[in-house]
């Protein structure tokens, strides 16, 4: 079920309810589509050996895929359509190279099965680390097939391939990238316990996955326009619906697999809600730094994503993917976290007609945009 907002307990009243609902009325829309569309594939996968089923019926080979008529598309776009499409790209490349550097290590993680315990079939660790497996392949062919977009279509020099991705990418997601290495090498170090294991795959599949990188596809589908058809990229559209596909089914394993968290540790919740906290209290900074930017931020998300996309509308896209995930897993106060600080932002960030507030960035910090993101990303 869908988790949708209301405010309760603020200062701001009724005025705050207005403008609360008038901004998440859409976002609430937009993230029940996708979820309907989720559970239309993945409603019947209830254990990992569901997944693995799944995994094997939805086969493709991203490195046979024809990019020849993308490739001269894209010779035929003006300046300003190409540069949109590598900021599309360098935000999907830096998704994947990012999750695929760790995927094997959390493979390697997942205990021996002589560690299960009276555990419900298709939910023991071998099936588990199966699912994750098939997971670490498609990371790898995800990534490798970026690599092919990048030099056939859009003619970067391999050896150039990911600075120009994070070039291109947005500051936000750069910022939350750093903050997810430094959790993986912490949770995935020698000696790591099981707790923090299941954390990584928390963190890897739920907060990285599902609330930054989906988000990131549902706003792009949804307010930056069809560009695959606008730009008659057929490759790119091909191989992007099937990643999307994938996707689906990594959130899922992660899901599972936080269940069985959730049912093994006392601890869990306690771990799980701190984790999010953390999530939050950076989302809450980087919302009001992008708001300080005095519109410089807001125009370089509105040239990535849309003309209707600023920092408050990711930002409450991003934490409501969260909450209805925390809502699946019956983490309450989790969900209740999310709705107080939505609420907040909302009511700080929008005027009397419920509009969000954007200012114009000067000239001068247009030309300095590029270097002051490149810094705000490190």
């Amino acid at each position: 079920m869908t988790t949708t907002f209301s405010p309760s307990g603020h200062s701001s009243g009724a005025l705050a309810a207005k403008r609360f609902d008038r901004l998440l009325k859409e976002i609430d829309a937009v993230i029940d589509g996708d979820e309907s569309a989720d559970r239309r594939i993945s409603g019947g996968w209830k254990t990992f050996d569901d997944i693995n089923a799944a995994a094997h019926a939805h086969v493709w080979d991203a490195y046979s895929i024809d990019l020849s008529v993308d490739a001269a598309s894209y010779r035929r776009l003006a300046p300003r359509e190409q540069a949109a499409l590598k900021r599309v790209f360098g935000t999907i490349y830096r998704a994947e190279s990012v999750v695929d550097d760790w995927m094997d290590r959390i493979v390697a993680a997942i205990p021996a099965s002589s560690r299960d315990a009276e555990v419900v079939d298709g939910m023991g660790y071998d099936a588990m680390r199966t699912a994750l497996r098939s997971q670490e392949h498609d990371e790898r062919m995800h990534r490798g097939s970026l690599v092919r977009v990048a030099t056939e279509v859009l003619r970067i020099p391999p050896n150039k391939v990911d600075h120009v991705a994070q070039r291109h990418n947005n500051f936000v997601a750069e910022t939350l990238f750093a903050m997810f290495r430094e959790y993986m090498e912490h949770l995935l170090r020698p000696g790591r316990s099981l707790e923090d294991v299941y954390t990584a795959i928390f963190i890897y599949g739920i907060l990285s996955e599902d609330v930054v990188a989906n988000s990131d596809v549902v706003i792009r589908r949804t307010k930056g326009g069809a560009i695959y058809d606008e730009f008659n990229l057929p490759g790119m559209k091909e191989g992007q619906t099937n990643v999307r596909r994938d996707e689906g089914r990594h959130v899922r394993i992660a899901v599972l697999a936080t269940h069985r968290f959730l049912d093994e540790y006392d601890s869990a919740e306690a771990t799980l809600l701190a984790t999010c906290t953390t999530y939050m209290d950076v989302a809450d900074t980087l919302l009001r730094q992008a708001k300080a930017s005095h519109g410089l931020i807001d125009a370089h998300l509105r040239e990535s994503y849309g003309p209707d996309v600023d920092s408050l509308y990711y930002y409450a896209m991003n934490m409501k993917r969260l909450a209805v995930r925390l809502d699946e897993l019956g983490l309450r106060k989790g969900v209740a976290d999310v709705k107080g600080r939505v609420a907040t932002a909302v009511s700080e960030f929008t005027d009397k007609n419920g509009q969000p507030i954007i200012e114009s960035p000067t000239a001068l910090s247009r030309r300095l945009a590029p270097h002051l993101l490149r810094l705000a990303s490190r």
